[in-house]
């Protein structure tokens, strides 16, 4: 029976915690094991991710030990054509290579054969062109590309910004959005908990890294404001990043410990995320599709990548790129009951573009072809 399952290599860098490794951890957990048979190879062997692909495919790590001859054989003495045939897993249908850099290029150096190569790409070029360590050139990184048969971009932008910055790769680029685990985040939203002593009105959440280009601070302030202009308001923020201790110290500072709640990393934030009765966010993220996923009626800035997701503001309320736009932009759906029930009403029915069984159609389509 398994010889008639189509056998699909995933090749990973590495299962540490990101994108990639939480993109792939829910396809093979989704995947539709009558017709894939799957095996993920990882450079680097351990990671946050590596027990759920255990658990869920065959798995080989290449490399587990951090330093060694064999990593320098892997890294820089051998040639890539000669570490494919010494260390990747042979005898697959499918093979793909799950993010830019390394594995890309180390999968451009075998050989054809009868098998579909497919390269995924989860980075706006445009903005961070960080391959260009990896790759001596733009032209010896597009002659990799062209040995695929497709290239898939987990987002629009994403793919807009390959085509514009590699004008030269001739195979068909399309984009798949990255599965979400979409039945776990209403699993996890059942058990639902208040998570606070401090009753308010209006809850705000939100979920991201606390790094400056998410704008934490700037959001804050904003609670701050409304409170002092009368609102009744609270905010829980979930996530963890460098920039903890300074949104703690001005929490501190202005005493507003009773009304802005930093969760950190929380390991379930989803049960207190459906309690909330507005979700902000400032930039891209994986936050703003589980808030689709809940229901929850969302205020965001106008970006590229939330203009995508959010339909350009079919699914959302979008506000210009500055503070007073967005404290504007709240205060609105705190005025306007019958605006926050109506975008909650098209969030929810945006959440159901991206449930798991959805958005596991286009990768399995791409593997069977």
């Amino acid at each position: 029976m398994s010889d008639s399952k189509r056998k699909v290599l995933f090749v990973v860098e590495s299962l540490d915690e990101g994108r990639v490794g939480r993109a792939l951890s829910v396809i093979v957990q989704y995947i539709d094991k009558s017709k894939f048979d799957v095996t993920v190879c990882a450079i680097n062997g351990g990671g946050a991710y590596e027990a759920v692909i255990r658990e869920n495919a065959n798995y080989k790590a290449v490399l587990t030990e951090p330093g060694g001859l064999k990593r320098k054989m892997v890294y820089r003495t051998l040639p890539l054509s000669l570490v494919y045939s010494f260390y990747i897993p042979h005898g697959n249908d499918v093979e793909v290579a799950c993010s830019e850099g390394f594995v890309t290029k180390l999968l451009s150096h075998a050989s054809k054969g009868n098998v579909k190569r497919y390269a995924l790409t989860h980075t706006d070029f445009e903005k961070n062109h960080w391959t260009k360590e990896i790759f001596n050139s733009v032209k010896e990184e597009t002659v990799a590309y062209n040995k695929f048969d497709k290239v898939i971009g987990a987002t629009g932008i994403i793919t807009k910004s390959f085509r514009n910055q590699f004008p030269d790769v001739k195979v068909p680029v399309e984009t798949i959005y990255d599965p979400i685990d979409s039945l776990s985040v209403r699993l996890k939203s059942l058990n639902a908990s208040s998570g606070d002593e401090e009753p308010v009105k209006t809850r705000i959440v939100t979920q991201g890294r606390l790094e400056s280009r998410y704008e934490y601070a700037r959001l804050i302030r904003i609670v701050e404001r409304l409170i002092k202009e009368g609102y009744d308001l609270g905010l829980w923020i979930f996530g963890e990043g460098s920039e903890h201790g300074i949104l703690d110290h001005y929490i501190r500072k202005n005493d507003l410990q009773k009304r802005v709640k930093l969760f950190g990393a929380h390991p379930n934030p989803y049960r207190y995320m459906v309690q909330g009765d507005l979700f902000v966010c400032s930039v891209c993220g994986s936050g703003v599709i589980k808030a689709l996923i809940l229901g929850l009626p969302i205020v965001a800035t106008d970006t590229p990548e939330l203009n995508e997701l959010l339909k350009n503001g079919e699914s959302a309320l979008i506000t210009p790129d500055t503070e007073e736009d967005l404290y504007t932009g709240i205060k609105r759906m705190l005025d306007e009951p019958e605006l926050l029930e109506q975008y909650r009403q098209k969030g929810e029915a945006r959440g159901w573009d991206f449930d798991i069984e959805a958005l596991m159609v286009p990768v399995e389509n791409l593997l069977m072809n």
